[in-house]
């Protein structure tokens, strides 16, 4: 490929945020394949913010950019946003939109409910859940998997048990907040199910504060499986999601699209369970 009729040429990537090092990876995963094709990726964080999102939306497809990468926090996309057969992928995420917009991400619901059995196997019954934040309101499949695994077990699912950060502080902050007031007031937790790798960490410090540890009093799986996972102590059983695989395919569906070749409606990057002594 000749780059040098191909570098003005640019591709908007839009991330939640870049304090998370599953969205930073995506970043700089679909960066490394854009300009592999002779592309410029424009990355920009929407700050968990779902107006600043939809600004990026409007700015990058103004700019002049052929395509957009987007991880969203919508619930729906507006449709007025962008001009009608703009190419779009949604990544890791897919608001409601009247446009035919592919996807490509893990199975959410799958993933949490292989992480939920995996602990109900190991005897927990009382399994804590945050399941991240989302800019708007909505269901998380990642909540749906959970109750899911819980009702296969004839547990019945209860909403105290499933925390969400109000987002305004790091996640591993909030995450600490949460879960040390949660066993200060006395609720019976044996294992805990974390958004990030950042907020497990948290997690581990505020059970320390109370006096409990991992694996010897509750046990801890996390979502990522960044360096954080195997480098913490003890370390973290981690859904690793396989984001260089998610980036680079959602990158190539996104060039199909602006070269007019048919996509797949929605590809599935398959999620893996990495065990560790978080959970021995």
């Amino acid at each position: 490929m000749n780059r040098e009729k191909k570098t003005h040429r640019t591709i908007g990537v839009i991330i939640p945020t870049a304090d998370n090092t599953f969205f930073s990876n995506l970043a700089d995963y679909s960066a490394d394949f854009f300009y592999r094709k002779g592309y410029t990726a424009l990355i920009l964080s929407s700050g968990n913010d779902a107006e600043r999102e939809k600004e990026h939306l409007k700015y990058l497809a103004e700019l002049g950019a052929e395509g957009i990468l987007c991880v969203s926090g919508l619930s729906a996309l507006p449709d007025d946003l962008l001009p009608p057969e703009f190419p779009l992928v949604f990544l890791d995420r897919h608001p409601d939109t009247a446009r035919p917009v592919p996807l490509v991400a893990n199975d959410d619901r799958e993933a949490m409910s292989q992480a939920a059995e995996f602990l109900l196997s190991k005897g927990c019954r009382n399994i804590l859940l945050m399941p991240g934040y989302l800019a708007e309101t909505r269901t998380s499949p990642r909540v749906t998997g959970y109750e899911e695994a819980l009702l296969r077990h004839g547990i019945t699912p209860d909403p105290e048990y499933i925390l969400h950060r109000p987002g305004r502080k790091s996640s591993e902050t909030e995450t600490e907040e949460l879960v040390r007031d949660i066993m200060q007031r006395g609720l019976p937790v044996d294992a805990i199910i974390t958004s990030s790798d950042r907020a497990a960490l948290g997690v581990i410090t505020a059970l320390h504060q109370v006096g409990l540890y991992v694996p010897e009093d509750v046990k801890l799986i996390s979502f990522d499986n960044s360096p954080y996972s195997s480098m913490a102590s003890p370390a973290i059983t981690a859904l690793d999601r396989n984001p260089r695989q998610l980036a680079e395919t959602a990158g190539r569906c996104l060039l199909d699209i602006i070269e007019g070749n048919p996509v797949n409606k929605e590809t599935i990057i398959p999620v893996n369970l990495c065990r560790r002594d978080s959970t021995r």
